[in-house]
């Protein structure tokens, strides 16, 4: 697996993406299109880094494409985590999805690979991903699964 070319400018694991091509059931892609008024066939995501971008994000965007790929493209970095602008807008936390979509822990991986690097990180992105939908939090612990 290419860690670096799965990781998406802004810190999404996209390989532990739940409509990442490799990933992706049935059932997500019918209703993930439902969800977001798309052809099923389209649900599928190549990552963020492939030339159309993540999917799902396309609806959302309308066409417009992300903003945080863009700006990592125009300042030649692979993630936010190198810009000396980081944290910025970009990686603000949403409500919008945030059941379905984990762009809330962006900034926490971002934290992590500047820190571990990416390879290391990469180690933990999955687990991360799993905490954030099924973990519980109790400060001063590492959040536990069901």
């Amino acid at each position: 697996m290419n860690v670096k070319g799965l990781t998406a400018p802004c810190g999404l694991a996209c390989w532990a993406c739940g409509i990442y091509k490799d990933n992706i059931t049935d059932e997500i892609a019918q209703l993930t299109a439902e969800r977001l008024n798309m052809p099923v066939d389209e649900v599928a995501c190549n990552g963020c880094r492939s030339e159309k971008g993540c999917s799902v994000s396309v609806p959302m965007t309308q066409g417009e494409g992300c903003k945080t790929k863009a700006c990592v493209a125009s300042k030649g970095l692979h993630n936010c985590s190198e810009c000396n602008e980081f944290p910025c807008d970009y990686l603000m936390p949403v409500a919008d999805m945030a059941s379905m979509a984990p762009h809330n822990t962006k900034i926490y991986n971002l934290s992590r690979i500047k820190l571990i690097g990416i390879e290391e990180w990469a180690k933990e992105a999955p687990m991360i991903q799993q905490k954030y939908f099924k973990g519980k939090f109790v400060y001063g612990q590492a959040p536990a699964l069901d």
